[in-house]
């Protein structure tokens, strides 16, 4: 049914071949994620990185070398998709203890949830819909995190100078939503 464009006030997000009338039998031409974003917080600074280009970024976080290769320049917060099926706070410890080879054990936030609608440059005229999950790990000051083979760099950057960086994959977006949420922590 929902295939084509409609009235997104009309419809609901029912992905499936027998969703009701007002749902989707295939997932909206503009596409959606689920994605889970991990702040590591130390003090007053937050963790951002740049990709390598790494075999290993298809198996940690979905990301085929094209896509990798096309944002290796900027900086990004640790993320990933949710794999089929997993929770979100299980893809906020996966993030921490796969890709950023953080311990187990590490005491993480509840979610913060910000939801995205905007068209899509790839598919003109269509809507995408994001919805992110947002998580917090704060460290201790004294903590150490090395740099796993997949990352060309990560660095810590004080929150005032967050919003002024060069990101890759829109992630100035997810900077901005979450700073607006937790301003009043700094």
């Amino acid at each position: 049914m929902c295939s084509q464009k409609t009235d997104r006030n009309d419809t609901f997000l029912w992905l499936a071949p027998f969703a009701p009338p007002k749902g989707y039998t295939s997932v909206p031409a503009g596409g959606m994620c689920l994605c889970v974003f991990l702040f590591v917080v130390k003090g007053r600074e937050v963790l951002l990185g740049k990709y390598r280009e790494h075999p290993a970024w298809e198996k940690i976080a979905g990301m085929d070398e094209k896509r990798v290769k096309v944002n290796q320049h900027g900086l990004t917060l640790p993320a990933s998709h949710l794999k089929f099926g997993e929770d979100p706070m299980e893809a906020a410890r996966r993030i921490g203890e796969e890709i950023l080879m953080l311990p187990k054990g590490l005491a993480y936030s509840e979610p913060l949830v910000q939801t995205f609608f905007y068209e899509l440059s790839i598919v003109p005229g269509e809507m995408h819909f994001d919805v992110l999950f947002f998580y917090d790990l704060l460290l201790d000051e004294g903590f150490k995190i090395g740099l796993p083979p997949w990352y060309a760099s990560l660095e810590w950057f004080d929150v005032d100078i967050l919003i002024n960086q060069k990101y890759a994959r829109q992630h100035e977006d997810v900077v901005s939503a979450w700073l607006k949420k937790k301003r009043s922590d700094f």
